[in-house]
């Protein structure tokens, strides 16, 4: 199989058309089918790239074409690597833009060297540009492009946002004050705030996303970099204080984080107050309105722990109609009881002599389809037909064996630990802990009722 392969940058994704380029390049190449990415070319990471490179490993793919070198990867290193196993498999490497004429020949693999050097020279370049720029954007002490809730950016500098609100009429500068001042009011969360923000200004809030929101020192009327990939390491922020016009003083700033660690300390979030003890099913329970992750609270009227919709607490009734909790205690002895039901289905398949081991009727099939080829006048197209089969079965064979290891060991385990159900009910919390997460894939639960228990054996 012949395929392509084109990548864009986000920057260039949304600054050309680089990407619609590509495309039509490799399709008048002749490529049967196409991968693309929207990443940096520096990222082995890259979803369609790896899912190529697994297609050429298993022999599917003869020929990669690209347009240019730095598609494929603008990192020398990652560059020779990928080269050395695309030798290896046998795949042929296509540059539209400079073809080379045999990549496995000694002159062929070193121009393709120096055409990676030469792709990572250029994107070490690019990244020299953008740091000076940034250093020069800093220094003139610049408004991001993207300001804070509550902000404009109006000649390069932060300024109040003077855009009205639809839902209240009010500018959203105003809308940012009424937000802090009611958080600071008696008895507010940061759950409610969000809340209220939805309902009477139509913003909406994760609780994450507005703590780091008020702790923003752009608030403070301070112009601060390097924050995105240190929101929890304001040591490696820099500040430039008494840019623009702040939101509130310092004062309310102590205020507001004497509340965050207020609220801390009154509500937990899935364990006890410390959030030090790890419960049962915890992360593997689901809402059956919205999808989203269940939550464990410990409800501090009946003293038990109880199951909530995150979305729901955090966007309200008309994003999720998971209104009603139900018990830890209760799921787990729905779960029990299936695991229960799985152990004894399990017995009686052993008994009757049902879990030998199978054969995969994929691999009968291909093995038949190399008897019928051999059978065939021998040529290279019907002996790289051969090869590449047998590599598939290879494939199949090496699965099966891997989900076969894992299987056994998810069936001795359910059948060891509910041989006696009387010990599985009195076994503590910290020790089921381990067992639900190899045996239980997730929960579905809406308004108290256990819509569905899925198992993975």
């Amino acid at each position: 199989m012949k395929v392509g392969y084109c990548r864009v940058s986000t920057r260039e994704q949304s600054q050309t058309d680089a990407l619609s380029q590509q495309l039509a390049r490799l399709k008048k190449a002749g490529v049967t089918r196409i991968f693309q990415d929207i990443e940096s070319g520096r990222k082995d990471s890259r979803s369609q790239y790896n899912q190529m490179l697994e297609l050429c490993k298993v022999g599917e793919v003869k020929e990669i074409v690209i347009t240019r070198i730095d598609r494929l990867s603008r990192s020398l290193q990652s560059f020779l690597k990928v080269l050395k196993q695309l030798e290896e498999w046998e795949v042929k490497l296509n540059i539209l833009d400079s073809p080379v004429d045999d990549p496995n020949s000694p002159t062929g693999w070193f121009n393709l060297a120096i055409m990676g050097q030469l792709s990572e020279f250029e994107s070490r370049m690019l990244s020299s540009r953008i740091k000076h720029g940034l250093d020069y954007f800093r220094e003139q002490k610049k408004a991001a492009p993207r300001p804070p809730f509550g902000y404009a950016r109006v000649d390069e500098k932060y300024a109040p946002d003077m855009t009205v609100n639809e839902q209240s009429g009010l500018t959203n500068w105003e809308v940012a004050g009424k937000l802090v001042e009611y958080f600071l009011s008696p008895n507010a969360t940061t759950r409610g705030t969000c809340k209220y923000s939805l309902q009477n200004f139509d913003k909406k809030w994760t609780p994450a996303g507005f703590r780091y929101w008020l702790l923003n020192p752009t608030l403070l009327g301070s112009t601060c970099y390097n924050v995105h990939d240190n929101l929890n390491n304001p040591e490696r922020w820099i500040v430039h204080p008494n840019t623009h016009e702040p939101l509130f003083d310092d004062e309310t700033l102590v205020r507001i984080k004497e509340k965050f660690e207020e609220n801390r300390h009154r509500f937990s979030y899935g364990n006890n107050k410390k959030g030090s003890v790890k419960l049962p099913l915890e992360g593997q329970m689901i809402c059956g309105c919205c999808g989203y992750k269940l939550f464990i609270m410990k409800s501090t009227r009946y003293k038990t722990y109880r199951i909530r919709c995150k979305k729901r607490e955090n966007l309200g009734a008309q994003f999720c109609s998971y209104s009603k909790a139900i018990r830890l205690v209760d799921v787990m002895l729905a779960v029990d009881k299936e695991l229960i039901k799985r152990a004894n289905e399990i017995a009686k398949r052993a008994e009757k002599g049902l879990t030998k081991e199978t054969v995969n009727p994929e691999i009968t099939k291909l093995h038949n389809q190399i008897r019928s080829l051999k059978s065939l006048p021998s040529s290279e197209i019907i002996d790289n037909a051969i090869k590449s089969t047998q590599q598939e079965i290879e494939r199949l064979i090496n699965d099966a064996e891997v989900t076969g290891v894992l299987e056994k060991k998810r069936f001795d385990l359910i059948a060891s630990t509910l041989q006696n159900p009387d010990y599985w009910s009195d076994l503590p919390w910290e020790d089921k802990i381990p067992i639900y997460k190899q045996l239980v894939e997730n929960v579905v639960i809406l308004n108290a009722q256990i819509l569905e228990v899925n198992l993975l054996v």
